[in-house]
């Protein structure tokens, strides 16, 4: 067996996913290497202590494989290629030699671009180099860009051609030739989910992830293009650059930075690098996670006192940067209309920090849904930090034991949970499972670990929770009133009571409130009247039953993880609880 080389150049330091690679390359007998994630951006190193940026398919030819004799690429559209005239001279000599061999005539009409037509090739190149008897000879690297869309998934859909190739790939890369020398073989995707099955099991293959670029990296690059470009950016600036940057590739940072020169925008300004972040990032993840401006704190919320003052003591955790002692994850269940999804968008804007919605990410197509969630993923731990929302989530995470569709959801499912109880995000990525069905939440996902706190929500009850509601309400909306106060006995006119807003949720006032609003501008009123209220309220019909709402305030009880946050009237005894669900359960 030939002694492994050293993969790189003297005098570079790579960056940690290199070093990982050239590690598991020189202790091991890998032949195959899956590169995937952030593979379109430039990668940062140093080479004799300066800081340099190169395409990775760049850093992999001229850097990492510095010391190959041989290095091939291939991808569809360019084919097989060599990053020199001389690497191309000595393929094309083994290629005429295959050709006399086999009766083919590549050197003559060109290499073939046919995935199956081309891996054969190149494995018969790499064979045929391997019987020299030059040692330099037989380094060799084989890279292949797009392999997605070379090893393509669906093994069971796949035609002859797809399982063919992925064949070729497998027996080049367990070839005893090529394990015993210095073969290295690339294989560069956005997404492994999205790759051959047969390929991801190569006994021989590891797979490394290359991360968005971290604060640090952003720092330099951010220095490099202001003193090349010319952009005269002071210090703090730069500082603010480099933190609202997250998430942002450097491609993306470099064309963010040229598109606001251009623009003559101010560049200390973060509005408009939020704005453009938000924009890059929901077009690169075609509308898997939808960015959430928040425009309220935690000062907004009505009602939900207890809650308030729970989530306030984490947020402050946040601020003052203490992320050990921040749960995982949060559960936040109630009935319609309690304001679930205002609650939380609340508290990002109390922590300050960006918050995604993450929407439908499941398609039909063999491999797509993996892929979007290998998408969303990485894009989430560049944001870091962040708080991620899931709405509605016992209808839109599944379960581990779902079926019916050649095992995809459970396979996104056990994804998804392994990521979200990853302790290493712990405060980097914040969880909120928002439902008004907990029970329907499978348990692996609101356990300790990831979604640790769970908070439960009540519908107002009393004059004061209504009067804070409308206090809210009145500043959400810029409504303009002829009265201070729901219950106060107006001049004149019908007077509201207690009676005629109860059992109504927050989102039926917020709701009835508009109505009246529509009412007094239809009558060219400045100002709302009570009676525009009270009209509304007596035609108005609840599009809820009684019995529906109070089974999730009960669900909710029964999933709370502090006896704190559920009112006194509502701290009932555990049998009693499980007895009034199972009544509720026959109305449902």
């Amino acid at each position: 067996m030939t002694d492994k080389t050293p993969l790189t150049m003297a005098g570079v330091s790579l960056p940690d996913w290199a070093e990982t690679m050239a590690r598991k390359y020189s202790a091991s007998a890998l032949s195959t290497f899956i590169l995937h994630g952030n593979v379109l951006d430039l990668v940062p190193f140093k080479k004799q202590g300066k800081r340099e940026f190169r395409p990775l398919v760049d850093f992999l030819t001229e850097i990492f494989f510095a010391r190959r004799k041989l290095v091939i690429t291939y991808d569809l559209s360019n084919g097989i290629q060599c990053p020199t005239k001389e690497m191309r001279g000595e393929i094309m000599n083994v290629v005429r030699a295959i050709d006399t061999i086999r009766g083919t005539d590549y050197a003559d009409k060109g290499l073939p671009k046919d995935p199956l037509k081309a891996i054969e090739l190149i494995g018969r190149i790499v064979r045929g180099k391997l019987v020299s008897k030059n040692a330099d000879d037989k380094r060799i690297a084989v890279i292949v860009k797009y392999a997605e869309t070379v090893f393509v998934e669906g093994d069971g859909y796949a035609n002859i051609a797809d399982r063919a190739v992925a064949i070729a790939l497998s027996e080049l890369a367990s070839d005893p030739d090529v394990l015993d020398n210095d073969v290295t073989i690339v294989l560069l995707a956005e997404s492994v989910a999205a790759m051959s099955k047969r390929v991801q099991t190569i006994p021989y293959l590891a797979q490394i992830k290359l991360p968005l670029p971290d604060e640090r990296t952003r720092n330099g690059y951010i220095k490099r293009v202001n003193a090349t470009a010319e952009l005269d950016l002071d210090s703090d600036v730069i500082a603010a650059l480099k933190k609202h940057t997250a998430g942002l590739t450097l491609v993306q940072i470099r064309g963010l930075l040229q598109e606001a020169r251009q623009a003559g925008e101010d560049f200390g300004h973060p509005d408009y690098i939020y704005r453009r972040k938000r924009e890059m990032i929901e077009a690169e993840c075609r509308g898997l996670l939808e960015f959430i401006e928040p425009k309220y704190k935690l000062d907004m919320v009505a009602v939900h006192t207890r809650a308030v003052e729970e989530l306030k003591r984490d947020a402050r955790l946040v601020v003052a940067g203490h992320l050990d002692a921040v749960p995982m994850g949060y559960l936040i269940a109630g009935p319609a209309g309690s304001g679930k999804s205002f609650l939380i968008k609340a508290f990002a804007g109390e922590v300050g920090i960006p918050c995604v919605e993450l929407k439908n990410f499941r398609e039909k197509w063999v491999g797509a849904t993996e892929q979007n969630l290998e998408k969303i993923i990485t894009v989430l731990s560049g944001l870091a930090p962040v708080a991620c929302i899931i709405d509605e989530a016992d209808a839109y995470l599944g379960t581990r034991e779902a079926s019916g569709d050649s095992g995809v959801s459970s396979r996104v499912f056990s994804r998804l949970t392994s990521f979200m109880g990853d302790t290493a995000n712990r405060g980097l990525i914040l969880w909120f499972l928002i439902t008004n069905r907990p029970d329907l939440l499978s348990m692996d996902m609101k356990r300790q670990g990831r979604a640790e706190k769970h908070i439960p929500l009540f519908l107002p009850e009393t004059e004061k929770d209504y009067e804070d509601l409308f206090d809210v309400f009145q500043r959400k909306l810029g409504l303009k009133t002829e009265f201070d106060k729901l219950f106060a006995p107006p001049p004149e006119g019908a007077a509201l009571k207690l009676d005629d807003v109860q059992q109504h949720s927050g989102a039926d006032l917020e709701a009835l409130l508009v109505r009246a609003k529509g009412l007094s501008l239809i009558a060219e009123r400045d100002k709302m009247a009570i009676d525009d209220l009270v009209g509304c309220l007596a035609d108005y019909i609840s599009p809820v039953y009684p019995q529906q709402m109070e089974y999730q305030i009960l669900q909710a009880i029964a999933e709370s993880t502090s006896r704190a946050l559920i009112p006194e009237k509502w701290r009932l005894d555990p049998r009693e609880l499980a007895r009034r669900i199972e009544e509720l359960k026959l109305f449902i």
